[in-house]
């Protein structure tokens, strides 16, 4: 459970896998590597796919019953155009009706599906053994409060992907230039960026004013894919609201990454080795409304 001493990530896969190390993985090692944050609940809500949208979701829910002291939002060099695919299952209704920004090109789908969820909800409530939805929390079905995110993976194919090994140049190389084949620069001027990037922006205020309003500290970690660009597009907005903390210095070493864009666990013990001092100064007694360096 988070205390007022606690922190909170969220992001995309990426940005959260990649340090998942301040998050995830034996409690034995958190408090090992992470000796400024020993005592300190460090809980990762970060979920595969960009959107920001399912972040101020779940960290609004977060907030309805705790308040850690610092949250951490995970960002990349340019972030996603629309929001998150799951928004539209976990969101409550009140904020699926809210389009949030000027733009939003998912409001219409995510709207339609609210009365298709709602009623099976409803019937899910009223007769749960035939919607397969349980009542009750099952225990059996939940993962753990120390899933490891770095742990191997099982491919769709069935291919084991181990989290230890670094992957082959080449893999790495084909992962690069696929992803920077399909990425789209800037369209709009710089002044209609809360259109373009509505999703990252409406939401990242949101959270940002939540937390505001609970006196929480807010930091952005920007982790790059391998060979990736240092600058992250959104760098003067993020710092509005916090620092941002750029862990670009990973980019050219291939041996810290399992793919193009998630680090091997040793990569992420670079990572969280890197971040946990960063971490310790925000949770420190503040000395003139800024942290005790």
């Amino acid at each position: 459970l988070l205390s007022a001493r606690d922190v909170a990530l969220g992001g995309d896969v990426r940005g959260q896998r990649d340090r998942l190390r301040l998050a995830d993985g034996p409690p034995r090692l958190e408090r090992r590597r992470l000796g400024a944050l020993t005592g300190r609940n460090i809980v990762n809500f970060s979920l595969p796919e960009a959107g920001r949208n399912i972040n101020y979701a779940i960290l609004a829910e977060m907030l309805t019953a705790k308040t850690p002291r610092l949250i951490v939002l995970g960002v990349t060099e340019k972030p996603s155009r629309t929001g998150h695919s799951a928004y539209r299952y976990l969101a409550p209704a009140a904020m699926l009706i809210d389009p949030a920004y000027f733009g939003n090109i998912k409001y219409v789908a995510d709207l339609g599906y609210l009365p298709y969820r709602q009623l099976r909800l409803f019937a899910a409530a009223v007769a749960p053994d035939t919607m397969g939805i349980p009542r009750n929390f099952d225990p059996a079905r939940y993962a753990g409060p120390v899933f490891d995110t770095t742990a191997d993976i099982t491919l769709p194919d069935g291919t084991i992907k181990r989290a230890g090994l670094p992957a082959t140049l080449a893999e790495l190389d084909r992962g690069v230039r696929k992803l920077e084949a399909g990425t789209t620069a800037p369209i709009l001027p710089a002044s209609l960026a809360d259109i373009e990037f509505g999703d990252e922006r409406a939401y990242v205020r949101r959270i940002a004013g939540l937390a505001k309003a609970r006196g929480i500290r807010i930091v952005f970690l920007a982790t790059p894919y391998y060979t990736g660009t240092t600058d992250v597009q959104e760098a003067a907005f993020y710092r509005q609201f916090g620092p941002l903390w750029n862990a670009g210095f990973l980019a050219p070493h291939a041996g810290y990454y399992s793919d193009y864009a998630h680090l091997t666990r040793g990569g992420a013990r670079v990572l969280t080795d890197w971040a946990a001092p960063r971490i310790a100064a925000e949770l420190a007694p503040q000395t003139n409304g800024r942290p005790r360096q």
